[in-house]
């Protein structure tokens, strides 16, 4: 226990620099991108740089546990601790384990920040900068969900407003019914329509007989759990959504028997790709030396902040290539993942074996 503690710290101190530095700059070069488009209101640039932090995590939080890692093995191999912590007895997996399971903490942290509204940081800082949300509005949209096929003028998911919203609802292929209203919000898992025009058609035609009834609603409910980021995972070029609204779209393309392969790519991005960040130590300890005299110190530092950058930028561009539909995402996004971990797994079985 006394281990970890001493471990834990100096690794828990080098990830807190390396993040304070990152988010700085950042957040740096973000003020100075946007410094003539800066809102007036002192609360609007507070807001700017709360959501600029959060948005910067996804960079900068896995990049610095690993440059963590980096810094840890060279410093105390440079120091000699690590050398005396070897000497007295300590194996390198007993001097590994706090390390892997900080980084596992806060990667199953970040993990679960992206089932939330958190990955939205970027749109809403972007939205507040140019002062409009028509950075996130979607238009002229036909989609079908369950038996219902539903047009979107222009439809805001991070308001959750549409505009001009048409639902056709068809019965064993037939046309049932058709709602249309100016202007919808979703509350309450359910679409609610404002002012809504409501037309029915009768199951048969008679001569004579009205054919189409018309009645208005001040509101008018439908669509349940047809969330408005669903869109955003199907139709947007660069989807912003969270895992909890991405499982939602999921479950509506499987019933629907439509393609899933974009959605499953998000998934598997962002909550299980991120951890190969604490499987990744298991390398950099199997080829840390035991004393600092068996490398060049600085040379090899620079080896490892090099390999590091070079595995996170491949998954990180994996990522990128099944989501945009280049790759399946079980060939692009787990197939890696899985050869890592097991490439991981079988070093960290040698590790104690190694000198």
């Amino acid at each position: 226990m006394r281990l970890f503690r001493f471990v834990g710290w100096y690794y828990f101190k080098y990830f807190l620099i390396v993040l304070l530095a990152l988010e700085l700059f950042f957040v740096g070069i973000d003020s100075l991108k946007y410094a003539d488009k800066m809102p007036d209101s002192a609360n609007m640039i507070i807001l700017f740089f709360t959501y600029d932090i959060l948005f910067a995590l996804n960079y900068t939080l896995p990049i610095s546990l690993l440059l963590a890692m980096v810094l840890f093995y060279i410093t105390f191999i440079k120091s000699n601790q690590y050398t005396a912590l070897l000497s007295i007895g300590f194996s390198k997996r007993q001097i590994l384990k706090p390390i892997f399971f900080i980084s596992l903490f806060f990667t199953a942290i970040y993990v679960g920040l992206n089932a939330t509204p958190f990955v939205y940081m970027e749109e809403k800082m972007q939205n507040l900068i140019y002062k409009d949300n028509s950075l996130s509005v979607s238009e002229h949209l036909l989609v079908k969900y369950n038996d219902d096929y539903v047009y979107f003028d222009k439809i805001n998911p991070l308001l959750q407003k549409a505009q001009n919203i048409k639902v056709f609802r068809l019965k064993d292929k037939t046309l049932e019914s058709y709602a249309e209203a100016n202007e919808a919000f979703f509350e309450d898992k359910h679409w609610i329509l404002h002012d809504a025009t409501i037309y029915s058609l009768p199951s048969s035609f008679e001569l004579g007989a009205n054919a189409l009834s018309a009645m208005r609603l001040e509101t008018f409910k439908t669509l349940k759990n047809f969330r408005p980021k669903v869109l955003d995972t199907i139709y947007q070029n660069k989807p912003a959504v969270s895992i909890t609204d991405a499982l939602f779209s999921l479950h509506a393309l499987v019933r629907q028997n439509a393609d899933t392969k974009k959605v499953r790519s998000f998934l598997y991005v962002f909550a299980i790709l991120p951890f190969f960040v604490p499987f990744l130590s298991v390398l950099i300890a199997y080829f840390s030396p035991s004393l600092a005299r068996y490398e060049n110190l600085a040379l090899l530092g620079l080896k490892f902040i090099i390999i590091t950058l070079v595995v996170w930028g491949l998954f990180f561009a994996l990522g990128k290539f099944s989501i945009s539909g280049i790759l399946i995402p079980e060939i692009g996004v787990l197939s890696p993942f899985f050869v890592f971990l097991a490439l991981s797994l079988w070093y960290f079985k040698k590790l104690n074996k190694r000198l």
